[in-house]
């Protein structure tokens, strides 16, 4: 199932959710995003449910998704208890499977990132890049679509008007190679520190010449972190084994060996306590965009 198709049919999956039952859980089952290769995100989701296993001492089994929409699914249908989801995906996981959030991510020392427009070609500014191309990542990602896309908006710039073409590159490390190999223009993606010196094409681009010709024409407002959510429905039935597992998850980022299970995980370095209203600003850009029927 293709990101694309993933969004357009969240939509159809709100009206089913009221009608599918949940099955009773006799082992709990964390979901993970897939912000990697599977393989990689596989590897890594085990270390860390090794741990949780070990100090809650509860049966574990994790779940990898072939996209963001899978995982919401996932959790709407009861087969995911615990999810590791990006800040828009756990938006629409409110909406699909009346999602909880517990955690967000602490990446150097703030519960936020941003998302950048860059370019590996001879541009600036924002407006050389008229009548160029550009790729987004996915259709759900905050940094390399949403929030860009409504902050052009914002200043007034239509990308269907001012761009050429837009294409979606897939995932994060698919765009920055295309725009560092100059297939496009430019593109959006994620940066973890304002001055770009923590970002997806240092992470990605292995060649130092490579990341030396990339620029940013364009950095976003802070974006609330990624989460760790679960639902309304699996949080009423089990209060007491959530809270375990959330504590437990707070308390690894405290420590050098929790963190680094966590870096190597998703590249954050701990987790805090997050609130739905944490994410306002997602919701805002969503209806502007008119994207995953989010309405209130």
């Amino acid at each position: 199932m293709s990101a694309i198709y993933s969004i357009l049919t969240l939509a159809c999956l709100m009206a089913l959710s009221a009608c599918s039952p949940q099955p009773a859980n006799k082992v709990l089952t964390i979901g993970f995003n897939p912000a990697e290769s599977a393989d990689v995100v596989e590897a890594n989701a085990t270390v860390l449910s090794k741990i949780l296993k070990e100090k809650a001492g509860v049966e574990l089994k994790t779940f990898v998704a072939s996209d963001f929409g899978a995982l919401i699914e996932a959790m709407r249908a009861g087969r995911v208890d615990i999810g590791f989801l990006p800040p828009f995906s756990y938006v629409l996981a409110e909406k699909v499977a009346n999602a909880k959030v517990l955690l967000k991510a602490v990446r150097n020392g703030h519960a936020h990132f941003y998302g950048a427009i860059i370019t590996a070609k001879d541009y600036k500014k924002l407006e050389d890049l008229k009548g160029k191309t550009i790729a987004w990542t996915d259709p759900s990602s905050s940094s390399g679509h949403i929030v860009p896309k409504y902050e052009l908006l914002e200043r007034g710039i239509d990308p269907d008007k001012f761009f050429s073409k837009q294409v979606f590159a897939g995932g994060h490390d698919a765009l920055v190679l295309a725009v560092a190999n100059k297939t496009v223009d430019a593109g959006a993606t994620f940066v973890n520190d304002p001055s770009g010196k923590d970002s997806a094409w240092q992470l990605f681009l292995k060649d130092p010449a490579q990341v030396a010709q990339i620029r940013m024409l364009m950095i976003t407002k802070p974006i609330p972190g990624d989460t760790m959510c679960t639902t309304q429905k699996f949080y009423a039935a089990n209060t007491k084994l959530v809270d375990k597992i959330t504590k437990i998850m707070l308390d690894l980022g405290k420590t050098p060996e929790g963190s680094k299970v966590l870096r190597e995980l998703y590249r954050i370095d701990s987790m805090v306590v997050a609130k739905p209203e944490d994410y306002d600003s997602l919701r805002a850009a969503a209806r502007r965009l008119g994207i995953g029927e989010i309405q209130n």
